[in-house]
């Protein structure tokens, strides 16, 4: 779908140390409308994709854990037991939108986002992972 892949090119963009957690071949026959990414290592945070499954309608939250080990050992576990490890973050940030094409994105939904100046009805990638960085104007809290 073009639009996962916009929108992990965002990601990979603006967070060039982030890697996407994959599921083991036991999960391969399964539609996936949930992806993971850790932002960089030894990191508390985590960036959760959930794409509805229908059309172009997604979340992007990033969750806070208590701790870096806690997401390595979460991400370990991940290929084996699926998204239900992760249910112990907290959502830090969240925006809901939608992927209208060519790069452009509207936003429906916009929760603990960092704030700075921008037209939610024609958003960029670079301006949606701003709202959820958890280190954006704070310095480096990863």
């Amino acid at each position: 779908m073009d639009s996962i892949e916009y929108l992990r090119g965002e990601i990979k963009t603006y967070f060039p140390a982030s890697t996407e957690l994959r599921l083991s071949e036991r999960f391969d026959t399964q539609p996936r409308f949930n992806f993971y990414f850790q932002i960089v290592e030894h990191s508390r945070y985590l960036l959760y994709l959930n794409w509805d499954g229908d059309g172009n309608r997604f979340t992007l939250k990033s969750l806070e854990f208590e701790s870096a080990e806690v997401v390595n050992k979460l991400a370990a576990d991940y290929p084996q037991i699926g998204s239900r490890v992760f249910n112990i973050g907290k959502p830090k940030s969240l925006v809901s939108f939608i992927y209208r094409g060519n790069g452009r994105l509207s936003g429906t939904l916009f929760t603990n986002t960092n704030s700075f100046e921008f037209d939610s009805g024609e958003m960029s990638g670079m301006d949606l992972m701003q709202c959820i960085d958890p280190a954006f104007g704070l310095g480096n809290l990863l």
